[in-house]
């Protein structure tokens, strides 16, 4: 579509705030990994991090709770665009 402003030629990337908004979500996943394992010596392993920051976020947005999570989202047509919160609503409060 010629007038699509989310079409572009490059990757789109997340800025670095919210780079970092990610981050802290991933490190708290973390944290909680380690306290339900009881194991402060888990490894990083980002295989189960993101499954489970994935998991959490689609369940607290199926209960109306409102989840900031950055992510760059890849349309069928190839086209990008960048949601600020889990599922693309804003307007939730």
């Amino acid at each position: 579509m010629a007038g699509n402003k989310n079409i572009l030629e490059e990757e789109l990337e997340l800025n670095d705030e919210q780079a970092a908004r990610n981050d802290e979500v991933y490190n708290g996943v973390f944290d909680l990994c380690r306290m339900l394992s009881e194991n402060p010596e888990l490894e990083w392993d980002m295989g189960f991090i993101g499954e489970i920051a994935d998991c959490a976020a689609s369940i607290l947005g199926r209960h109306g709770i409102r989840v900031r999570f950055p992510a760059v989202v890849t349309n069928e047509d190839g086209s990008q665009h960048i949601e600020e919160y889990f599922g693309g609503d804003e307007s939730v409060e």
